[in-house]
Order: C-alpha cells, then structure tokens, then sequence
C-alpha cells in the first residue's frame, strides 16, 4: 500500500507531496522572491489565480502580514493553499473495530485509500466525497472519524499512554479527545472541557458514539478550572484561534470574520489558558500547545510570554518525519524571541495538511530538570 510521505527538502528547491506513483505533485515558483510572486498573479500564469486582485483586494491586511510572516521561498505555495480543499483524511477508531478489519470495510464499499507514514490510524481517502463518507455505517457506527492530519498531529506528539491523567482544556468536537482515549485504550482518565454549552453537548454526542468510556467532561472557562488536588500528566491545548490555517478564499464563511482586533482578542484568551495549563501540569509533565493559525501573536509570542512568566517549562525540539515544515519566526515587528522558540513547529499546508503551529512544553521536576 503506498505511503502518505509529505517532506521538505532542506534546501527548499522544492516541496513535494508524493502519495502514490501516479499522484506526485510538485509545488513550484518557490525561487520566486516576492515581486516576482505579484507578477506571477497579475500575469495569469496560475490556472487558480488570473490577477492578483483576485487575491488582495479580498484579505488585503491579511496578505500583508502574510508576507512579513513568510519567507519569500514558500510565500506563493502558501497562497496557492487557499485556493484548494482539502483531501478527505479519516481515523480509523480502535475503539471499535480493528486496524485491519477496518481497512476490509474499505475495500469492501470501494473505497481507495493510502496510509501515512508518521500515524497508523490515519488514512486518506478517495473515490468517495467527504459528504458521501459521513453517509455510510462506517461514520455512523463510529469506525471512522473525519479528521484532518494537521488535526491529529498534537496528539500524536502528546503521546498519550494508558494510565495516564490527561487534561483536553479546549475539547470540542471531540476529535482529539477521542484519538487520546483511544491511544490509551480508554484505560487512565482524561478531563474534557468545554465552556460552550452547544458544543459540550456536541462533545458528549462524539464520546458516545465513539465508544469511549474513560473521559469526564466538565463546562467551564478552562481559564478558570481549579481543582483542588488534581493534577494532570498530560496536557493538550488545541487554543481557540484566528484558524487563518483553514481560509477557503472560495469560501467568505471561512475568513469574513477576520481581523487584527480578534488576533488580539485570541492572543489574550491563549496567554491566560497557557499559563493554567502550567499549574495544572505535575512536574515532568508536557503540555501540547496548538493553533491552526499563521499569526505570530497566536503563536511565538504566546510561547515567548509564557517563557518570560515562568522558569519551570522549557520547550522541546519536535522531530517528525514525513511532516512538512517551515521555520518558526525569531522575532516579529521588531521584538526578538527566546531562543527556545526554535524548537516550536510551524506545518507547511498543503491539500492534505492545514497551516499548524504546535509547541511541546516541559514542567521540570523535582531535581530541576525537564524531559
């Protein structure tokens, strides 16, 4: 069975995403500073793109950021992202149904599938469409959750293990809840919050239909939850964000409630869920921290305050092969940040991928040492 293997060469002559011998597909113009970029657009030599004010005109603040954001090497691949959906990428739910039975089910309602090479619950799919899939028993049955990759990658770097005590601050829908119970093979215990109630309920729905059995849920501010005793060994923070990662520019719902008052507004949420999220953890413990968003302000410096508050966390290199990836910022609008911050991870998008930045943090022991 081929392998979803997406890589970043290391000198960024190109980006490939390889998933088959047949489906190779070479993102291009990565040589191209950024003049260049706007006269590829003005120019129509992109089927997708004719004028670059078919781009600008629509998130100009957007774009702008963007550029300072990116380096000029992958600045139009990027660009080129919000013109495309995503491929259909699902978890196979060991809850339920078992890897290899699962893939039987497949075939068996003809449905092509590859596999990915840094997670062997996750597939791709094709001959199918997303809405088709939600159809079927499969879906209904809970052997299959829709999931991107970019989505499933905190998890797998939180590593949760049976017996654990793992903390979800931001849970719904469920989707990551779900994988980490099903990674402990619903043995330990994981606390869910979500203070919305619509999708609490939501939530709940998710953990029954995927059979698991170890989560207890709880509506509140995650901000705001202080148990008395209860620490946890484990934490994944999938932060509320600006999602700039998931623009759609053929798709307004996507983007039309952009703005840098609500980075702001996200940055404010983010620092003050982070910095619980550190008194909640034991020593030794890993915090997952993860947004879907390119904004630095949601990202680096979130990480970066959070270095500047605290002096028992320290943050972990990520290493993750098959992964594309681009570097996280030093610095933004002339603010240095610490050095550490090196060590976070920003996920190239491509059609199989979303825009991600995750950080994996570490609360020293006892002795004073980290991981």
């Amino acid at each position: 069975m081929p392998v979803v293997y997406v890589y970043a060469q290391e000198h960024k002559e190109n980006i490939v995403l390889s998933h088959s011998s047949t489906c190779a597909k070479s993102l291009s113009l990565l040589s191209c500073s950024k003049s260049k970029i706007r006269e590829k657009l003005s120019g129509g030599n992109i089927s997708t793109v004719t004028k670059k004010e078919e781009i600008f005109p629509i998130l100009p603040a957007f774009f702008e950021r963007l550029e300072q954001i990116l380096p000029d090497e992958i600045f139009f691949p990027i660009v080129e992202h919000f013109f495309h959906s995503a491929h259909l990428t699902v978890r196979i739910n060991t809850l339920k149904i078992e890897r290899e039975q699962a893939l039987r089910h497949l075939t068996e309602h003809n449905i092509s599938f590859n596999h990915v090479s840094w997670f062997p619950d996750a597939l791709s799919l094709s001959r199918i469409t997303p809405k088709d899939f939600e159809r079927t028993d499969l879906v209904k049955k809970g052997f299959f959750y829709r999931q991107g990759l970019s989505s499933m990658l905190p998890v797998v770097l939180l590593d949760p293990q049976p017996g654990e005590a793992i903390l979800d601050m931001c849970a719904a829908p469920g989707s990551k809840t779900t994988q980490i119970a099903a990674l402990m093979h619903n043995k330990g215990s994981i606390v869910a919050i979500e203070k919305v109630r619509n999708r609490f309920y939501k939530l709940k729905s998710v953990l029954d239909l995927l059979g698991v059995q170890n989560v207890s849920c709880k509506i509140i501010d995650a901000r705001r939850y202080h148990p008395q005793e209860e620490r946890f060994d484990k934490i994944l923070l999938d932060a509320p964000c600006s999602s700039e990662g998931r623009f759609n520019l053929s798709n307004k719902k996507t983007y039309s409630y952009w703005s840098i008052r609500k980075i702001k507004e996200m940055a404010r949420k983010q620092k003050g869920l982070i910095l619980n999220a550190t008194r909640l953890l034991k020593p030794g413990g890993v915090i997952v921290y993860a947004t879907c968003t390119f904004a630095p302000e949601e990202n680096e410096a979130v990480i970066d305050w959070l270095l500047r508050r605290t002096s028992d966390v320290k943050v972990m290199p990520i290493t993750l092969k098959g992964v594309p990836r681009y570097e996280a910022l030093k610095a933004w609008q002339g603010k240095k940040f610490n050095p550490q911050v090196d060590n976070c991870l920003r996920v190239f998008p491509t059609t199989y991928m979303e825009g991600f930045f995750i950080a994996k943090i570490a609360k020293a022991n006892p002795k004073g040492t980290c991981l």
